[in-house]
């Protein structure tokens, strides 16, 4: 038999799952688990939970699709968002994507060693464009809003060893490209633009936004 006790915790775990799913109207949710995104947002001192976003397989871009890369990107980020919209039809959820682009192909992360090395490679000495698409949804208000930065990086110019020690020394799985504009003694040259928009959100675009909605008084 079932203890009066066993009763009363499952009911509580039942309580917690279904609050969990159903968070106040006024909550904010990053659509990312990305430990750099979280800083940023802790930083401007917004009150926020993370959740995972359900992209699994993120689309191919081709420069022949007829989609520029920015709306290409806005798209990622959108579809981050919209893909736990059903779990928190209340809440506002910001989605985000950041991406690598150079001589027409995009560079997400790695998929293993072998791939982060032909990236670095390929990036070795040359200046590209990092963009980062950012959004904003609320399903219950039908608000969908979208941007987009872009910042200019240099890559170092680097031999075969450089960029093996570089990746031992710092993983580059979880980053666009490869490689972390954070890192201290990294391979980053230089840069233009905003130094968010390469870490992985794009501040100057998404500050204003949650002005907008009276999420966040900067």
């Amino acid at each position: 038999m079932i203890s009066e006790l066993s009763i009363i915790c499952l009911y509580f775990l039942y309580f917690m799952a279904l609050h969990a799913d159903n968070p106040k109207n006024n909550t904010i949710i990053l659509a990312s688990s990305s430990e750099r995104r979280i800083s940023i947002l802790n930083k401007l001192g917004l009150n926020f939970i993370s959740v995972k976003h359900k992209i699994d397989t993120e689309p191919a871009y081709s420069k022949n699709s007829g989609i520029s890369i920015e709306n290409f990107i806005m798209m990622l980020a959108t579809d981050k968002a919209r893909s736990i919209e059903n779990r928190y039809p209340n809440s506002f959820i910001i989605g985000a994507d950041t991406l690598i682009y150079l001589d027409g192909k995009v560079y997400g992360k790695p998929l293993d060693f072998f791939e982060a090395k032909r990236i670095i490679k390929h990036l070795s000495g040359k200046t590209h464009e990092v963009y980062t698409g950012i959004s904003l949804i609320n399903r219950k208000k039908n608000i969908y809003e979208a941007d987009i930065d872009k910042s200019l990086v240099k890559i170092k110019y680097l031999t075969d060893a450089e960029i093996i020690e570089y990746i031992n020394k710092y993983p580059p799985y979880d980053k666009a490209g490869s490689y972390g504009v954070q890192d201290e003694n990294g391979i980053v040259e230089n840069f233009t633009g905003s130094f968010n928009n390469i870490l992985g959100l794009c501040t100057d675009k998404l500050i204003p936004l949650l002005n907008k909605y009276e999420l966040l008084k900067i």
